[in-house]
């Protein structure tokens, strides 16, 4: 069962969670490329229960809300090991408002730029590859910035076309981005390393 955008919202709505889909989509993928899935379930649990404040009482009422969470994680994964490269960062449908779109495409940015220094943090912040960290400072400049509301050189606003053009390219951009870090940084398991050797 996919997960609807509208699903997820209400799950993270109803269980207090102060962050949007893509934040806590960038989140996930950012904690899943760098660590173990067993150590990113979780920080990323952590993380959301942490956001929430939900009480130990609150956790044990908000079990369904709670199990899309985990099934969501679970798709996460998946898609993020896909051998067709699918991946794609939870971000609203083309139908939604091109600026909402780039805002939540930051968003994703700021949650996965996170998730990556949690990981790296709770492994003594090892060194990350070249590509990998600047990959994260584009990442950072996307989730500061409103690319597809800058005027050009004569103060002219981006038409409708120009905006949902800079936008395609920013989302096929963050999704390869997503695709080589974990390419990059993906935690090896003894066993794969045995079975390369």
């Amino acid at each position: 069962m996919n997960l609807s955008q509208q699903n997820l919202d209400s799950a993270l709505s109803q269980l207090n969670v102060p962050l949007s889909v893509s934040e806590v989509h960038g989140l996930c993928c950012g904690l899943l490329c760098a660590q173990t899935s067993a150590a990113a379930k979780t920080r990323w649990f952590t993380e959301l229960l942490d956001a929430a404040s939900l009480s130990a009482a609150d956790v044990a009422q908000k079990a369904p809300q709670l199990k899309t969470m985990d099934d969501w994680f679970g798709q996460t994964l998946a898609s993020l090991n896909d051998t067709d490269l699918e991946f794609m960062p939870a971000v609203p449908e083309d139908e939604a408002p091109v600026g909402m779109r780039v805002r939540s495409l930051g968003d994703f940015c700021a949650g996965f730029t996170y998730g990556i220094g949690l990981a790296v943090a709770q492994q003594g912040n090892r060194t990350l590859p070249d590509d990998t960290r600047e990959i994260i400072e584009d990442f950072q400049a996307i989730d500061a910035a409103d690319p597809v509301d800058q005027a050009d050189d004569e103060g002219q606003s981006p038409t409708l076309e120009v905006q949902e053009n800079v936008y395609v390219e920013l989302l096929e951009f963050v999704r390869v981005g997503v695709l080589l870090v974990l390419e990059e940084c993906r935690p090896t398991t003894p066993a794969a390393q045995g079975a390369l050797s």
